[in-house]
């Protein structure tokens, strides 16, 4: 059964859940962009296959980065993929079986497979939203496409009675700190960790927030078409 789509139209711009019919290889090029350092390191910076290999499973049950899992924002008109978030909850499946991709990289299958497990227990656990992804359109930057889709997405959880949204983003990024911060996310703690590259280690920084926490004035009426 799919989950609801939570569609809000904001004059010629559409957010709302993702669907099988959608540009699914245009969505996978945002989230390759969203980590300039693992996903190119996994597939040996082939940015095509890379992409391939996310927008070919984006239908197969289980997977991460499962169109169900994603929620995105569209411009109506030209149909453009403007920006996507990726996120994951305790309902989600995340059962794919990655041991048939270790012809493709070793250590995708290696880190996702460990990454992954360690993430549902996570979630399962707290009951909360997990989001692993926020990425925009380069082409439509500057136009709060992330502040848009990011605030539509959170309210509709909301609205669904999900309590507590937990994301990271890397120590040193400004931009995405502070679209964070606006929405009332506090930083929780910074944790220097395995990035599943032969760097060893990444600094990033945890946010999380809880209902109730700010949250921009434009989002704490808007409406839904389910």
């Amino acid at each position: 059964m799919e989950k609801e789509s939570y569609e809000v139209n904001l004059g010629d711009i559409v957010c709302r859940r993702a669907r099988k019919e959608d540009d699914l290889f245009e969505i996978a090029k945002l989230l390759y962009q969203t980590d300039p350092y693992i996903y190119p390191f996994w597939f040996k910076d082939d940015i095509n296959k890379g992409v391939e290999y996310f927008a070919s499973r984006m239908d197969k049950e289980g997977f991460f980065f499962n169109y169900e899992n994603l929620y995105i924002a569209y411009d109506k008109e030209t149909k453009d993929i403007l920006g996507a978030i990726c996120a994951v909850d305790s309902t989600v499946k995340l059962d794919y079986d990655y041991t048939e991709d270790m012809k493709i990289d070793s250590n995708y299958a290696f880190t996702i497979k460990n990454y992954i497990l360690g993430l549902i227990e996570e979630v399962k656990d707290n009951k909360f939203i997990y989001i692993s992804n926020v990425c925009v359109n380069p082409d439509y930057r500057s136009k709060r496409i992330g502040t848009k889709i990011l605030g539509h997405y959170i309210t509709q959880m909301e609205k669904a009675g999900w309590q507590e949204f937990a994301l990271d983003c890397l120590l040193h990024n400004l931009r995405a700190k502070n679209l964070y911060h606006s929405f009332g996310f506090k930083e929780m703690k910074e944790i220097v960790g395995f990035d599943g590259t032969d760097h060893s280690t990444v600094e990033v920084v945890s946010f999380l927030r809880k209902k109730g926490d700010y949250l921009p004035y434009e989002f704490q009426n808007a409406e839904v078409n389910k």
